[in-house]
């Protein structure tokens, strides 16, 4: 288990890393968020 702390890329590729993973989950929360208000305006109609 030691190859978990040991750190084989740079702190560049990790704040990527980051910034990335950020930007999907951002995506998918707005997407959903998406579907729940068109879903309810479907129901309405």
């Amino acid at each position: 288990m030691d190859f978990f702390f040991n750190q084989n890329i740079g702190d560049g590729a990790n704040v990527f890393i980051t910034i990335v993973a950020l930007v999907v989950g951002f995506v998918a929360g707005l997407s959903f968020i998406d579907k729940m208000k068109t879903g309810k305006e479907q129901e309405k109609h």
